[in-house]
């Protein structure tokens, strides 16, 4: 089996993509550290890993 991308297209550029999705997660994760606290949203502390999980969610999907 040979799976098309991988064919069509060159690694680097194929490799560049990935890199670009990974760092786009990890911006948005440190966007909402700084500026979207969520230690000050939450009365919970229990709600801090849900919190912290859904934020860069909605970020990452608005740039969709």
């Amino acid at each position: 089996m040979i799976s098309g991308f991988n064919v069509d297209y060159s690694t680097g550029p194929f490799t560049l993509f990935f890199l670009a999705e990974y760092a786009n997660i990890l911006i948005n994760i440190l966007t909402t550290l700084l500026f979207l606290n969520p230690s000050t949203l939450n009365p919970l502390p229990e709600l801090f890993p849900l919190v912290l999980a859904t934020k860069p969610l909605l970020l990452s999907s608005s740039f969709l």
